[in-house]
């Protein structure tokens, strides 16, 4: 929980009071495609002007490309604050695009659900001290099932299409197809991120039985040292001379009886 809680004063410190000002600029880029999963719904079922909603999508296609650029170019770096930003605002985009799209292409509830297990792993290996960062497949992955979403929008923002030949029907059985070839990639991307997570937690485990054995040593050494030091007492008669205790010799006598013999110094 404590981990959940740092990342959102990350995600809240990279859009509003970064270290370097200049990386608000890929920051807000990401983000716009959390506003952009939030407004491509809107518009499509509003009615809006179709070219509000090709300047949206347009836009947001080429925000994934433009926030890294602008991170190394504009802002001179590469921050952790803005990775996390950036993985987080895919996924959010997805799952909201696919919210918006699943009464008319229930198909679409698979991909929310695979997207949702690959949020789920994320935030565990976030809480257990991991790193959650999109990986090559989670890029790649993103770009037919967005395809997908889009052509679904626009199938239902554009009444009565009929252009060489491509109708309302053409553009939702291709995004139905994207859809579906989208499962796959989701399913090994899981895996990914789920051997990730397991890789983290053997890490854990491995620093954790590192410290316990070091704790260990540590108590064995302090006891160690403990009965190795003498111990003064005391003479009973004068009260004034000093002797060391010294261990216990068990020794057998000729009738075969044992007996303990002290030794004093």
């Amino acid at each position: 929980m404590n981990a959940i809680k740092d990342t959102a004063k990350k995600f809240t410190k990279g859009l509003f009071k970064p270290d370097n000002k200049l990386s608000l600029i890929p920051n807000w880029l990401s983000f716009s495609r959390v506003i952009g999963g939030i407004a491509i719904p809107f518009i499509t079922y509003t009615n809006a002007p179709l070219s509000l909603l090709f300047g949206s999508i347009t836009f947001l296609a080429v925000s994934d490309f433009l926030d890294g650029l602008a991170a190394r170019k504009i802002a001179k770096e590469e921050t952790a604050e803005g990775a996390m930003l950036d993985a987080v605002s895919d996924k959010i985009f997805s799952i909201l695009l696919i919210l918006g799209i699943l009464p008319i292409l229930p198909i679409f509830a698979i991909n929310g659900v695979l997207e949702g297990v690959i949020s789920i792993i994320n935030a565990k290996l976030l809480s257990s001290g991991g790193k959650p960062k999109s990986n090559i497949l989670g890029k790649v992955k993103i770009w037919p099932l967005s395809i997908a979403l889009i052509l679904g929008y626009l199938a239902l923002a554009i009444q009565n299409l009929n252009v060489a030949g491509i109708t309302n029907e053409t553009l939702l059985t291709i995004s139905t197809l994207l859809s579906a070839g989208t499962i796959p990639l989701q399913a090994i991307n899981i895996k990914q991120y789920y051997d990730k997570y397991q890789t983290n937690q053997k890490q854990n485990e491995i620093k954790e039985e590192k410290e316990e054995k070091i704790e260990n040593q540590t108590l064995n050494e302090k006891t160690k040292e403990k009965q190795k030091t003498p111990k003064l007492l005391l003479d009973k008669s004068s009260h004034q001379a000093i002797f060391y205790e010294i261990p216990k010799e068990e020794k057998i006598d000729e009738k075969g009886y044992s007996y303990t013999k002290k030794s004093k110094h």
